[in-house]
């Protein structure tokens, strides 16, 4: 078997569909929870302790600066994928290898807060995960050209506009991993405003639930 077949071989393999949790998603969960914890014991009694005199009380503007935050990425997920490139004809140029990453997260902004005094009980929803960056390591890309004449000086812009595409079309159908990156959200949700609300209001409830609008 010459080298061309080897190499065609392995990228079939590659090809082959797979789920697992990179080192760098496990290493970014961490450091979130991290990131979490130090807001919560750091800035945010900074931001809300009492001045002298003054009483500190749960409002709707109070809660919307404890997650004064923008987007929010609560998910990375690597691919290793192959794609393939085509000419008009629909005939085969090449293949290429590549590595992506999928970037998850939620708008901070679009939460929705509602505090019921009576009952004492606020309710945070919090919008659903969306996509909010895809990306193509362009150092990764390797080939396999079906013809010489296909290895040209513009290949690698051809080929990172095909990967891009790829891994658009592959983000799309993974509905687990926006799952992952909404129990990261109400789990991020949750760890900056129930602490200040116990600090402020121990008698108050706090619910975070997901928006499925």
């Amino acid at each position: 078997m010459d080298k061309k077949e080897e190499k065609k071989e392995k990228l079939a393999e590659e090809k082959k569909p797979s789920f697992k949790l990179p080192k760098k998603f496990l290493g970014r969960i961490l450091v979130l929870a991290i990131l979490v914890i130090l807001i919560v014991k750091v800035f945010v009694p900074k931001v809300f302790r009492s001045k002298p005199g003054e009483v500190s009380t749960i409002t709707k503007s109070s809660l919307e600066k404890v997650i004064e935050i923008n987007d929010l990425e609560t998910l990375d997920y690597t691919y290793n994928a192959v794609t393939e490139v085509r000419d008009e004809e629909d005939r085969l140029k090449y293949h290429v290898a590549y590595d992506g990453v999928l970037t998850a997260g939620i708008d901070f902004s679009n939460i929705d807060i509602g505090i019921d005094e009576e009952a004492k009980k606020i309710s945070l929803k919090v919008p659903k995960a969306s996509i909010l960056d895809l990306r193509v390591d362009t150092g990764t890309m390797d080939y396999i050209f079906e013809k010489r004449r296909y290895e040209t000086e513009s290949v690698s812009h051809e080929a990172y506009k095909a990967c891009l595409e790829d891994l658009k079309n592959r983000a799309e159908k993974e509905e687990s991993l926006l799952e992952m990156a909404d129990e990261n959200a109400l789990s991020t949700v949750r760890a900056l405003i129930e602490p200040w609300v116990k600090e402020v209001d121990q008698a108050y409830e706090v619910e975070v639930v997901s928006d499925e609008k």
